[in-house]
Formats: C-alpha cells, structure tokens, sequence
C-alpha cells in the first residue's frame, strides 16, 4: 500500500510542482509580494518529489512513512487547488486597465500563501521528528549496487548462512536472547545487518532488550542511536543518561529514580567530553552492561565507541545495527560466524555476525540453531563440506517435483494435494528419507508465494507444448545456441508448462538443468547451482576428470572465475538444455549469458515481453503463452472441483450457468480457475452456493485465505511496476469490467491529469505510448480489437478481470477512484476522492453525492448510464476531465453549469447523440486542451471557441461518421414522427403542431425543456462533411488535431486560409471543398512541417472541375512530413507528385477516377507505404497489375466497391511483406491470379454474397442476386485453389 500511495503522491507532487514552477504563478507572487514564499513551497515540493522517488523503490512497510507519504499527497493537492485557483486571478483583466476587479482577492491569496507555506514547513518538521527519510526510504540499490551487495555477501559469509539454513530441514533461525545470554563472561559484539534495508532489525532487537530476563541479567541496558555527523559528546551525554536513568539498583524506585536523572541532566551541562568519558568508563567498568548502537555507518564511529566499552568480564554484551555488511563483519572478533536471523521477504533476510562458537566445525549446532562460520582465510572457506552443493542447490533450483502428499501452504493451516496444486517453496513430507538419495527433493527461499500446477493439471496447453517441444529440438540437431522464452502474465501456468517440456520424453537425449531466479537476484549461486546439477547429470570419464583435478564436490568452494571455467567445461561436454525460470529483469540475464555461451538450449520465462524480446533476440523463439479458450477453461474447473468423477454433460443448467459466470471472472487464468475450483470442491456442490461465491468474489479474493494467493501471485506483477505506471495503470479502473478502452481516449485522458507531459525529444503522447505498450508487454492490460494497421499499433486495451480486481482494490485503498454503483460500500470513503465514476447501474442519489462524499478534490468526473443535472457540484472546482461519452439523458439545457469548471482539460461528449448546441459559458473553459464532439448533432461551433486559447484537439464527424451506432433513442426521429403522427401533412398543421411541441418539449422527452427545442428548430439536419467552424479559429495557434470541418458554406473560404496559422497542427481532416477554394487549402498547408495525417473530401465528387491536384506542381505540393493521407475526389496527376511523400504509411483513395495503373505503379515505388485502400471507384480500370519489387513494405491490401474491376494479378516479388488482403464488393472481378506470390500472406477476407447494402437493391432482382453470388463463389474458389495451408481465408459482412 505504501508503494501505491508513494506513486499517488508522486503524481500528485509532480501537478503540484508544475504551477508552482509556471511562469503564471511568478507574476501572480510578484504582484502579491509573497515570491519568497511562492519560492519556498517550489524548493520544499522538490524535495518532497525527490523523496517520493526513493522511497517507491524500497516498497517497505513502515507505517509511519506511509502515513507521512499520505499527508505529502493531500499537501500536495492542496498547494495544486490553491494554485490552481492563483491562476484563475492572473486571468481576470481589470476594468480600464488598470483598477482591480476584486481587491480582496489579492489580500486573501497572499494570506492563503502564507498559510500554504506553513502546511508545508510543518509536514516537512515532521520528518526531522521522525527521521523518516533517514529511517525508512534508503533508496533501493542500483544493479551496480546490487552486485557489489552480493559480491560482499560472498566474501563475508552470508551466501555460507543461507546455505548452513538450507541444509536444515526445519526452519532454522537464529535466537539473539541464545547469543545475549549464552554462558560466556567475556565481552561479546553482535552485529546485525539487512540485504534491504533496516526493516525489521528494530524489532528484532527490541524484542529481546524488553525482555525481563534480559534486563536481570545486567546492571546497565542503554540504546544510543547515532546522529550524522558523529557526535562524540552526545553520545557520551545519551550513554551516562541512560546509565543513570535505567540503572539497576534504582529499580522499583520511582521517585528516586526522577530525582538521580534530574541531577545528573543537571551536571551532565557543565561536564567536557573528558568528564563524560571519566564517569563514564567508572561506571562501566564495574557493572555488566548491554548496550545497543542502532545505524552504524563507518568503521571510524566504531573505533572511538569500541575503546569506550572495556571487557570487565561480566558477560557484558554490544549489539550493533548497520545497512553494510562490511562495517558488520568488521565489529566482531576473527573468525566470526555469521547466521540467518530471520527472512521476512524474498527480499529481507536479517542476518546476525557474532563471534564463533567454542568447538564448532564448519556447521555447528547451538540449541537446534544451525550456523555457518566464516574465517578470514581463504583455504577454511573453500574447506566446505560435501552437502553444501545440495543446499546450494536447494536455494535457487526450482524445477518442482509433483508429490502425492499434502503440503500446508504458507498463510494458515489449510491444506491442498499437491497432485492438484503445489506451493514451490514446500518441501515433501518424506523430503528427509529422500535428500539422502535424491538431490531434486528440497526448500525453496525464492519464490515463496507462487503457485504452479501439477502435471495432471496441464489442461488445453497441448498445442503450446508440442511447439515449444518442437522449438527446442533433439540434441544431435546442430544449430547453435538458440534461446527461446516462453512470457505472459502472472498465474497462466508457464513454470508448469515449460516443466512439462523439460520432463518430456520426446526431448531425447539433453543433459538437462534447472534454476530459478532468487530475489534478490545471485548470479552466483545460480550459477553454482547449475554446475553442481550438470556434474550430476553429465557422465564424465574417470581419467580426464583425474587429469583436470576438478572434483564435483568442490563446485560450492570454487572461486567465481573456476565456477565460471567449470561451468564452461560442462556445457560443452554434452549437448545441455537450461532452464531459467522467472528472470525478472533484463540485467539478471546480461549478469549469467556469457556463461552459457556453450549451452545448446536455453529456456526462460518471464512476465514481460520485453525481457523475452531481450533475451531470445527473434521473435520465432518467442512464445506469448495466452489464457485458457472456454472450453478448456471449463474442463480444467470441472475436473479441479469433482476430481473426474463427473463430466460436464451431466451437470445441471443451473450449476453451468454459474460455472459459466465464474470463468468469466477467472478470464482463462488457471492459477483462478484451479484455486476458486479447490476451493470449491470443499463446499456443497450446488447453484446457490456458488452464486454466493460469485456475487462476493472480490470481498473473497481479500478475505479468503485460499483464495489470497490469486492476489498475491498477481500482486507481484503489480508491485514490479515502476513508479509512473502505477498511478497510470491505477487510473484504468475507472473504466467498467469487461470496457473496451480506446487508446486515444486513454491518451488524452492520461495527459489531461498530468500524467505525462512534453519533454525534450519527446511529446506528451509518444511518452503515454511508452506507458500504453509497457504496461502491454509487462502483461498489466490486454490488447482489445483493432490494430492502427499502418502503424501496426494496438489501439485500445481491457483489464483482464483478476487484474482488475487489484486495480480496484488498490485504488479504492488509496481514495484515488471511487465508483457509485450497485452496492458500493460508502462507509469506507476517507478524506477527499480524486477520482468520481458513477455507474451504470448506481440508483442516482441526491443526497449521497453531496453529503456523503467530499468532492472538493475531485479532478475527473466519469459518467457511464444516465445523467443527472446534479451530477455536477460547487465544490468540483478542480475537475480537469469530464467524460461523458455515451451517457444517456444529456441534453443541451445541462450544459451550461458544465462552463463553471474553469480548470477543466479534457471533455468528451462523444456518442451523446442529442446535443445540438455548445453554450457561450463554455468560453470560461480557457484551460480546455480536447472537445470531443463526434457523435453528436453538433454541427456549428460558437465564436467563443476561438477564445480557448489551449486548445490542442478538437474533434468531430463527418456526414459518413455522424450515422453511427447511437446508444439512445434519436430526438430527431422522435420529433419526427410526433409531426407526421398529429399533422395532415399541411403547412399550417405542421406549423401547429411544432408549436405544440415547443409548448410541451416532454411530450417527445421527459428531459427536455424549450431551449433544447429551439435548439432542434434552429440546427436542422444538413449533409455536411463536418462542423462549421467560426472566424477567428486561426487564434488556436495550439492545434494539434482538427476535424472534420466543413469548409462548403459560411466562412468556407476564411477558415481554409486561417488553416495557414495553425502551424502546430498534426491531423487534419477536412470536407466540402471544391475548384473554388482547393488551392487555398494546399497553399495554406504547403509549409505545416508537423502534419503527419490529412484527410481531403471534395464536396460534389459528379463535378468535373473539383479535382483535388490539379494545381500541383514545383511550387505546390503536399507537406513532405505526412505519414496518413486520405483523398476523397478526382486526381488527375497522381505520378507527378506521389514520390515526394517518402514518409508515407497509409494511403486511402475514395471516387479517384484513376483510369491507368500507372498511378498504382508510381504509389508502389513508396518505400514506407504500409496500408493501401482503393475504395468507391478510385480506379476505373479494369485489371490492377502489381509488378515485382512493387511496394515493399505495404502490410494490409484492401479494394472495394471497385464496379469496372475484372482482374487483379500478382508478380513473383510483389509485397513481400503483405499480411491481410481485403476483398470487397467488386460485382465485376471475376479473375484473381498470383497469390502465391505474396510469401507473407496471413489472412484474405471475402464478402459474404455481398454486404447487406447490396442484398436489398438485389433482393427484388432475382436473376441478378443469383448472378453476383456467383461472381462471389467464383472469387472464393479461386483464392482457396491458390493459398497455401497457413492461410487463412474469412468471409465477413
């Protein structure tokens, strides 16, 4: 939770620090006179930033830290409202010129200032109370870092300790109160340090030092943590303090005791150093003592302290707390011995460095506690014994062994069979028969939470197996080293699959190894770990292994150069196949693959694509291991839950129909669906116990300790995100289960709220696509429907529905979004949301939203269902985005309110089909950056548009477009069909009956009133091609898309030449052009260097004169920098000008007219063409003729309603890259030739008899339907007479 809401604060932090850092917010403190302060907030945040970004990294669990985290996020978003409002001041012009609008305000910003920074000043104190950042947020070591941590490992015992607790087969930590009070009169130091951080060191510490035995045990108990810089002084004064303060004798003596520690404190004043030793080394020297010295950084504090403390042989004890390793060894006495304390995660293992026991060899035995010792010379390290390679082994391989007993999983006691499901880091029951004869049998450290299924258990994975099998070949095929990596999310079972393959007899003869990453990561004894199995496995000639002098059982003693050499020796020796199970990161392989230069096969998994991408190099050896298909899905729950015992057709409807809901939730993930079916089998087998257990699966998966462990495997993913993608990916469980969540919507959304900004070399929307694809190739988002096939982009995700839960959970846990919907538990709303969604199915209380919720930190407002004017409050003051796409009910009398959110950024109303008129108030919105219109019945835009000076996206529909798929019933139609149904059909009734209808609007609507009815009578249905902008729009100098406009009537002509100002643009898309004003459009666009996607539409394409480049020539041509071109109308110099546009990716020609091929031929040429669409007789020819070496890069081929086509052929060496081939209606095209040409061809659609279009004008002509469901039958056959087997041919609609 702590990383979660570090990253929130981060985000937060990061809108904060950008108007405290604006230009606006300087001019408003200088006019204020409070820029001293203004500066002070700015450097204070900063700081705050910079710690956020440290303390994510450690992800510890400390709750003060996180609560201070907390405070800095809320800090936060207050300093951004006040601010934000600050903003709102510079804006307000003053009358004439000169006088203030509003005095006051200037007097109540400048005290709020004040009051900020005293926020401020007081949440940072906090930390020089509590010591937080010191404490708690030591950043998480980099790889360097990381490798000298293990290096140093290494060289001062502990990998020893891990391995002297693996060997043990129970658990096997430490007991400090043993080392304190162990019979020793001599002066003892233990040292304590972590692998991570201090986690968890106090505690242990604090847990003996209360102890009442413990403190019998000596005269003098003092714990001194060290200022830095060292104080010698101070921790002299702190030491006789706690001397005389917590002195023995004065026990049970309270008064006494406040009296003694008075006097001291008072003459402790007036002593030097020189005293304070004097009387301290007294008063040491005559009592035993056990002092505890917390956060140790240098050997030269501990010089001064050691000569402090003398050895007065009364069992006296030091404890010393360190963050290095180093510093620990070097407190204690040579040898020393260093033990594992306790693991409190994969990545937090205590360890203890004390001195060595008396008569203890290599491993000694302390009361059931085994240790390792660990000597300055070299030759007693390497003297290890013959069962550390076995426990070394232990520590990181993890090729798991299916065992038929039960094994206890790591919560509570609850038990499962391991023929079903077993936990990797249990060991069997009988593991201590069996080590002695079989080295596979053992405890894991790594890993302690991960699942994998058991063989029998390997349900619908056969195609994925007998692939890999194939990828990975037989030993005695000599093709080199060949790394495959099989990737995917959390929980689908790749350990288990790739288990299946290493066991397969159909592998033949490799010499087989396997090892699983340790966290944190240790190359080392991976490596070690690898060599000690091959020594087993590789049968070696007696004599040449004499002649080396290289012994197996010397593996675990080797220096990191033999082991290297060794492992060298091995690989070579037979054909190997290595396993590397959960690689996490692209630098734990670049730390272990030049040792494995020799091995044959090498196999890894990994969650994140880009790791496999990195480590396999082709992505033939790629394998993306996907979620189970239903039915497959459905038998591996039904044989988890009834143990074969049952077959699904003998199940009751009731029980599938519920079976069928929990797959759905499980989404194909057999870690879900194996864990719900066990814990299924345990319960009654019928449709109402399990409708209970899918009504409440999310309180389920947080409670239920057999189901915790689904959240725990996928929480990993989670938790390895790195700061930035947190709140990113958190910020996708507004959207509703199961939502198709489009890209572009995403991307502005993302923007909108901070997410991402313009930085140097890169804009604000290439940096959201980072986040997009990371989050796709970390396996956090699924890919939806659709890829931007010229950019071979996906363009819209889902949230898989496990995934989901965790996004919900964690941003619920963090107020970041709440929902209103069915159920929703509002009791545990605390403090301010950031992020309001209202569902679909919420009933629409009043009296919930504006009493129950504090909304007065709400920066974005997302409506899915019905809309309620009270929806929008007073106190939503810094709402930033207000997405109401596809909401029903919205009308235009609702819209003005939406103008009083002054700070907004992004609004949609996309989809809202009976909104007819934006209101003026909207040009209060000077902060709004996207206006999404499309979808609506909005086809004339305001003047006081041109007033949004930010704006950067302005999209709307063409004619085409506006007939979409609507979601609510049309206000036109219903008017519509009021009129025809009380009128006669004379003027004067029609005239009557629409003022009837303007008298009572809810006749037609219930939530209409008079201005949405004027609105209807105002802008009648007109066949544009898109919105008709007003005069002026070339103000919006920050337009980066625009479209579709009509340019065919009122202010045509002036806004085609204002295009000429909008230098910034990117898109363009625009409609209803003629002869008249096509040249001002070239000409105003000729020099927009930015533009990457243009979209031209003549208006009357029967007109001969309204050619779209007839006036290009050298002085006039389209912009060299476009990558999309669509061109609606009549080209008649396509090759004179086609070559310039090298850049070009996608190009769609619609009523072109193109008579000769030749036009094809010169667009061929184009290297970078990747989608072609001919469309609606852009070519009038009647055969298209693609030559060898044409278009070498185009992907995607698609022609359509082509009427003069008859043939198309294909020469050997055409689209050597072409992957889909669409086929439309072309009613004349009887020959299809060549297609075995295309040596990359995937897919071919073809129509299905015909669109729907065709059908009805043919229904009434038989003969004639008959005769184009020939034509069509006759394409099909030949297509499928040509293609070769892995193409696949569909008939679509």
């Amino acid at each position: 939770m702590e990383a979660t809401g570090v990253s929130l604060g981060k985000a937060a932090l990061g809108g904060a620090l950008g108007y405290a850092t604006s230009k606006a917010a300087e001019e408003i403190a200088l006019q204020l006179g409070v820029e001293r302060d203004v500066n002070f907030i700015r450097d204070e945040l900063q700081m705050m930033q910079s710690f956020l970004m440290t303390a994510d990294e450690e992800q510890s669990q400390n709750k003060v830290l996180a609560t201070w985290v907390n405070q800095i996020g809320a800090l936060a978003y207050k300093v951004e409202d006040s601010l934000m409002d600050f903003g709102l001041h510079s804006e307000k012009k003053p009358f004439w010129g000169c006088i203030p609008r509003n005095p006051g305000d200037r007097r109540r910003i400048a005290k709020e200032v004040k009051q900020l920074r005293a926020e401020v000043e007081d949440v940072s104190n906090r930390n020089l109370r509590y010591r937080l950042i010191k404490e708690s947020s030591a950043s998480k070591p980099t790889v360097a870092e990381e490798q000298a941590s293990i290096a140093g490992a290494a060289m001062f015992g502990i990998n020893e300790a891990r391995f002297a607790t693996l060997e043990h087969e129970k658990s096997s930590e430490v007991d400090l109160h043993q080392l304190i009070t162990r019979n020793d009169v001599n002066l003892r130091v233990i040292a304590m340090w972590g692998t991570s951080s201090d986690l968890g060191k106090t505690s242990a510490i604090q847990k003996v030092y209360d102890d009442p035995k413990v403190l019998k045990m000596f005269g003098f108990c003092a714990w001194i943590r060290l200022m830095h810089p060292f104080s010698p002084q101070e921790f002299l004064r702190s030491l006789v303090w706690q001397f005389y303060g917590n002195y023995h004798d004065e026990v049970g003596k309270p008064e006494q005791e406040r009296r003694v520690g008075a006097e001291i404190l008072a003459n402790m004043e007036k002593m030097d150093q020189r005293d304070l030793a004097r009387m301290c080394n007294v008063e040491l020297c005559r009592n035993s003592y056990l002092v505890v010295i917390n956060d140790l950084v240098t050997i030269e504090e501990w010089h001064f302290i050691k000569k402090l403390f003398p050895d007065n042989k009364k069992h006296s004890r030091i404890i010393v707390s360190t963050q290095q390793a180093e510093i620990a060894s070097l407190c204690t006495e040579n040898p020393y011995q260093v033990s594992e304390l306790e693991q409190l995660s994969c990545d937090q293992t205590i360890y203890l460095f004390h001195t060595k026991l008396q008569n203890s060899k290599q491993q000694t035995s302390m009361d059931g506690v085994r240790v390792a010792m660990h000597d300055t010379n070299d030759k007693a390290r390497l003297a290890t014994s013959e069962e550390k390679p076995k426990a070394m082994h232990a520590s990181c391989s993890a090729e798991p062994i299916s065992d038929s007993n039960i094994v206890t999983t790591t919560k509570k006691n609850t038990s499962m069979s391991t023929g079903e499901i077993q936990e990797e880091d249990q060991e069997p029951n009988n593991a201590g028969a069996e080590k002695a004869h079989n080295p596979t049998v053992r405890k894991k450290v790594d890993r302690s939470r991960t699942l994998t299924l058991a063989d029998g258990l390997l349900c619908g994975r056969e195609t994925e197996k007998s692939f890999v099998i194939k990828l990975v070949g037989q030993p005695d095929h000599n093709q080199g080293r060949k790394v495959i990596s099989v990737w995917g999310m959390g929980g689908l079972g790749k350990t288990t699959l790739v288990r299946s393959i290493y066991r397969n007899q159909e592998l033949g003869g490799w010499k087989r190894a396997w090892a699983t990453a340790l966290r944190p990561f240790n190359p080392e004894v991976l490596l070690r770990d690898l060599a000690w199995q091959l020594q087993n496995t590789v049968q070696e000639d007696p004599a040449r292994a004499t002649t080396t002098g290289v012994q197996k059982k010397n593996v675990s003693g080797m220096k990191l150069q033999e082991l290297k050499q060794e492992l060298a020796r091995l690989l070579t020796e037979k054909k190997c196949l290595i396993v590397l199970d959960d690689i996490s990161s692209t630098s734990e392989w670049e730390l272990v693959k030049q040792c494995l230069d020799n091995a044959e096969r090498i196999i890894v998994t990994t969650r994140e694509k880009k790791i496999a991408e990195h480590c396999s190099r082709e992505v033939r050896n790629m394998y993306p291991l996907g979620v189970l298909k239903y039915d497959e899905a459905l038998d591996l729950f039904i044989k988890k839950v009834f143990k074969d015992n049952i077959v699904k057709t003998d199940l009751a409807p009731a029980i599938m129909e519920q079976a069928r809901v929990t797959l759905q939730k499980c989404g194909g993930l057999p870690l879900a669906i194996t864990t719900i079916g066990g814990f299924l089998a345990t319960k009654p087998k019928t449709a109402i116990e399990w409708r209970k257990m899918n009504e409440c699966i999310s309180s389920e998966l947080e409670i239920n300790p057999e189901l915790m462990t689904i959240k725990s495997i996928l929480m990993r993913s989670y938790d390895g995100l790195p700061y930035h993608l947190k709140y990113a990916f958190l910020y996708l469980s507004i959207f509703p289960e199961d939502h198709r969540i489009r890209w572009g919507r995403l991307m502005r959304r993302w923007i909108a709220e901070g997410y991402s900004r313009d930085m140097l070399g890169i804009t604000a929307a290439e940096l959201c696509r980072r986040y997009f694809d990371e989050l796709l190739d970390r396996s956090m988002i699924l890919p939806g429907e659709g890829i931007d096939q010229y950019k071979q982009k996906i363009n819209s995700c889902q949230l898989h529905d496990m995934i989901r839960e965790i996004c919900v959970s964690k941003a619920r846990e963090e107020n970041l979004v709440f929902t209103l919907e069915e159920r929703c538990c509002l009791s545990k709303t605390q403090g301010a949301i950031r992020h309001l969604v209202i569902g679909s199915n919420w009933k629409r209380d009043k009296d919930v939203l504006e009493s129950m919720l504090d909304l007065s930190h709400v920066r974005s407002l997302t409506v899915f269902g019905e809309w309620r004017s009270f929806f929008i409050s007073e106190n939503m003051r810094f709402v930033r985005v207000l997405d109401l796409e596809d909401t029903l009910g919205l009308r235009d009398h609702h819209l003005d309110q939406i103008g009083q959110l002054r700070h907004l950024k992004y609004l949609s109303f996309r989809g809202c089909c009976n909104i007819f008129c934006l209101p003026n108030s909207f040009g209060n919105l000077r902060h709004l950056e996207t206006l999404d219109v499309r979808g609506t019945r909005i086809s004339e835009l305001p003047t006081i548009i041109t007033d949004l000076r930010k704006l950067q996206n302005l999209h709307a529909d063409d004619y085409v477009d506006r007939f979409g798929v609507r979601v609510e019933d049309d206000i036109v139609d219903k008017y519509q069909g009021y009129i025809d149904r009380i009128s006669t059909g004379k003027r004067c009734s029609v005239l009557l009956s629409s003022s009837h209808v303007f008298l009572r609007p809810q006749v037609l609507d219930a939530g209409l009133n008079r201005y949405d009815i004027f609105n209807l009578y105002r802008f009648q249905e007109r066949n544009l091609d898109g919105i008709i902008l007003p005069k002026g729009i070339g103000k919006l100098k920050a337009l980066h898309a625009l479209g579709a406009v009509d340019v065919s009537g009122r202010n045509g002509n002036a806004t085609v030449k204002e295009f000429g100002e909008l230098t910034q643009l990117r898109k363009l898309k625009v409609g209803g052009l003629s002869y008249r004003n096509i040249n001002e459009l070239w000409s105003a666009i000729a020099d927009h260097n930015q533009l990457q996607s243009l979209s031209v539409e003549i208006g009357d394409p029967n007109e001969d004169r309204n050619e779209l480049d007839g006036c290009f020539g050298e002085g006039l041509l389209p912009p060299s920098s476009l990558e999309n071109l669509a061109l609606h109308g009549k080209l008649v110099n396509v090759t004179e000008w086609i070559h310039r546009l090298q850049n070009l990716s996608k190009l769609v020609l619609k009523r072109s007219r193109l008579e000769q091929d030749d036009a094809i031929q010169a667009i061929g040429v184009l290297p970078n063409i990747a989608v072609l669409r001919l469309q609606f007789n852009s070519f009038m020819g009647a055969q298209l003729h693609f030559q060898g070496s044409s278009f070498p890069s185009l992907l995607v081929l698609w022609f359509d309603r082509l009427d003069k086509l008859r043939s198309v052929l294909f020469e050997e060496g055409t689209m050597p890259k072409l992957e889909l081939l669409q086929i439309g209606v072309c009613t004349e095209l009887k020959v299809i030739s060549g297609l075995p040409a295309l040596k990359s061809l995937k897919e071919i659609q073809l129509p299905k008899n015909g669109d729907s279009y065709f059908n009805e004008i043919l229904e009434v002509q038989k003969d004639g339907y008959r005769y184009y469901s020939k034509i069509f039958e006759v394409q099909r056959e030949q297509v499928e007479r040509q293609v070769a087997e892995h193409v696949r041919v569909n008939i679509v609609d």
